[in-house]
């Protein structure tokens, strides 16, 4: 896999991209990849997009969301093929930084870069106690956050959340923050499918800025309901 990033954002700096870039390039080859028993994919960052590759996935970053409250998303074209964007002002707008902390960028691009490289497609499930369970590694641990060489990434699952008889003392997260399978912490949620319905569990801490992407038609659950 290889993903290409470009920075069409006015506010965010070249000089803070790289860093980002790197910091997930890291993420997945140290942590993520090795969690999940696969090959890190590849990362790059393009001052210009014509030089990417043919056949690289793409994120965007950009300035302005598609709607208020979403700060990134990772999807799929119509034709297959899997895209990400971030959006810079969202994060700057309720006192986000660039590299630290969890309403970061760099954050945010490391939730979507990990999410896009264990679930490219958005077409893998988890059988739980409730239904299906969306494999998003990141949302049910959203707002956990933890540093690489001073840049802040997202904290994410392992596979033995998404298994019921994992035994008690298990690992389930990076950061250690869930004791249970198939349990977001009070700032993480969760996609369930069951009768085919689609819905989202979790969530209690989430501010309510954020809420309405929940309902946003660029999000993973549209992907996952078929539509």
């Amino acid at each position: 896999m290889f993903l290409a990033v470009i920075n069409e954002s006015k506010t965010m700096p070249e000089a803070s991209v790289q860093p980002a870039v790197r910091a997930c390039a890291a993420q997945l080859k140290l942590h993520v990849a090795p969690a999940w028993d696969m090959v890190p994919a590849s990362i790059v960052y393009y001052a210009d997009k014509r030089q990417i590759p043919a056949g690289a996935d793409i994120l965007t970053i950009l300035d302005s969301a598609d709607q208020a409250g979403l700060l990134g998303y990772h999807r799929v074209t119509p034709d297959g093929k899997p895209y990400s964007r971030v959006f810079v002002n969202p994060i700057m707008n309720h006192g986000g930084e660039f590299l630290t902390g969890s309403i970061s960028v760099s954050a945010v691009m490391s939730h979507e870069v990990c999410e896009w490289f264990v679930d490219r497609f958005l077409n893998l499930w988890a059988d739980g106690p409730k239904g299906a369970y969306a494999v998003e590694i990141c949302d049910p641990v959203d707002e956990d956050f933890y540093t690489l060489d001073r840049v802040s990434v997202s904290n994410f699952v392992f596979k033995r959340f998404f298994d019921s008889l994992a035994p008690a003392g298990t690992q389930l997260d990076y950061m250690k923050k869930v004791h249970k399978p198939f349990t977001p912490t009070a700032g993480g949620q969760i996609q369930v499918r069951s009768s085919g319905k689609v819905d989202t569990i979790g969530g209690e801490a989430i501010p309510e800025w954020r809420q309405s992407m929940r309902g946003f038609e660029a999000a993973r659950s549209v992907r996952r309901r078929g539509r």
